[in-house]
């Protein structure tokens, strides 16, 4: 059998990855079961929904996210704090309308702390998200892909990048196809003229 795959993309530039599109959840599963036991590393699912077990098929870490936003929360209490507490009993210990200088004046400050906090645990978040998801990337080579910018809303793609170390164009095409992969296609880099 012949591996002359369609080609998306320019075929002067270098080749990014070898995609299939997968027609159920169940079968993209399969395919990312068998793809990490082959050894492969280097492959990214799309998919339209979130697919249940996809993640862990595919080994992917836990994201530092969830830390991120603790660590800005955290931040922002201790900054809320300092700024409340430090002037009020060290730099200008004014006692106002009978309200206590020390720490039994704590309460009046939870406002502005819960406020700030949130505010800047929101910010880390979404900075997180952009940052840790690599963006701001403009283009991916997949949305050269005709196939892939029509269907990615309703069926199930897979990519196999070419810089996996255990990639062959022979033995990935075979392989996806083996997994009943439909539309195998070489995903080639855009050319800098283009777009």
């Amino acid at each position: 059998m012949s591996h002359q795959l369609p080609i998306s993309g320019c075929k002067n530039e270098p080749l990014y990855a070898i995609g299939a599109r997968f027609e159920t959840p169940d079968a993209i599963l399969a395919a990312a079961t068998r793809l990490k036991k082959e050894g492969f590393t280097c492959f990214e699912s799309y998919t339209p929904y979130p697919v249940h077990g996809l993640a862990e098929a595919m080994r992917l870490p836990k994201s530092i996210l969830s830390l991120l936003v603790l660590g800005g929360g955290v931040s922002a209490v201790l900054i809320a704090l300092s700024m409340e507490l430090i002037p009020t009993m060290f730099i200008y210990p004014l006692m106002v309308d009978g309200k206590p200088t020390n720490l039994s004046a704590l309460p009046e400050f939870v406002p502005i702390t819960v406020a700030l906090t949130l505010m800047i645990a929101a910010v880390t978040a979404v900075a997180g998200m952009i940052l840790l998801g690599g963006m701001p990337r403009l283009n991916n080579p997949m949305f050269a892909w005709d196939l892939f910018q029509r269907g990615a809303s309703r069926s199930f793609f897979l990519s196999i990048e070419a810089r996996d170390v255990k990639f062959s164009i022979a033995s990935v095409t075979k392989l996806l196809e083996e997994l009943g992969a439909e539309d195998v296609t070489a995903i080639h880099q855009e050319s800098e003229n283009e777009g």
